[in-house]
């Protein structure tokens, strides 16, 4: 059996503006964005882990470096753990897109499975590029412990499909705060969720 930790990536500039960035590059906010770096490190201070991967934006390689680098580990960066490309709508507000588009943000925010935008990506495209390379980890280090970092409309959608929800259910559960902390363990070629979206080492660093 293999571990897994998925980890959202600290604040960003996107989450502290309100702006969609998806592909787009973003870095993790001076003050809040690293006090819970700080907060996730302490997290898994004690925790065992093999190998660390990440998505390859600057936000989660950044988030990422609370694990790796305390545990003296390699980072490998793998754009498959990427957030949804939201094409038009990058590096636009969500106020913006939400005066201009409002079926369109239902659709982003209730049913994935009906979200169209020119030049973005579908939820099942990003299911379809995320979860083999999640195998891909899981079987990579078979007995051990990984932690994956990636981003919250990625990780909402491929947890909602671990735990057996259509795209057009994932979007009933919500988004994972800024480094909410996933498990899931695979075996037999089947992923389980153990659970999802916990911020209790966030306890006192949102003031």
């Amino acid at each position: 059996m293999t571990t897994i930790y998925l980890v959202r990536h600290a604040e960003a500039e996107g989450n502290l503006y309100r702006i969609a960035h998806g592909h787009y590059n973003s870095c993790i906010t001076d003050d809040r964005g690293c006090r819970q770096i700080r907060a996730l490190a302490e997290r898994f201070r004690d925790v065992p882990v093999d190998a660390v991967y990440a998505s390859d934006l600057i936000r989660t390689r950044t988030t990422a470096q609370s694990i790796y680098l305390p545990k003296g580990l390699q980072l490998h960066p793998d754009p498959a753990f990427r957030e949804i490309c939201m094409g038009e709508w990058e590096d636009h507000t969500w106020h913006e897109l939400n005066v201009r588009y409002p079926e369109e943000m239902y659709n982003f925010n209730r049913r994935a499975d009906l979200w169209r935008v020119p030049g973005a990506e579908t939820a099942q495209q990003v299911v379809d590029r995320f979860i083999p390379a999640l195998e891909r980890v899981a079987r990579a280090h078979e007995g051990g412990t990984a932690a994956v970092f990636s981003h919250g409309m990625a990780l909402r959608t491929v947890l909602g499909v671990l735990q057996g929800q259509t795209l057009a259910e994932v979007g009933q559960t919500p988004h994972g705060d800024n480094t909410a902390v996933s498990l899931v363990e695979y075996e037999d070629g089947a992923f389980r969720v153990v659970f999802r979206d916990d911020n209790s080492h966030l306890t006192g660093q949102e003031g």
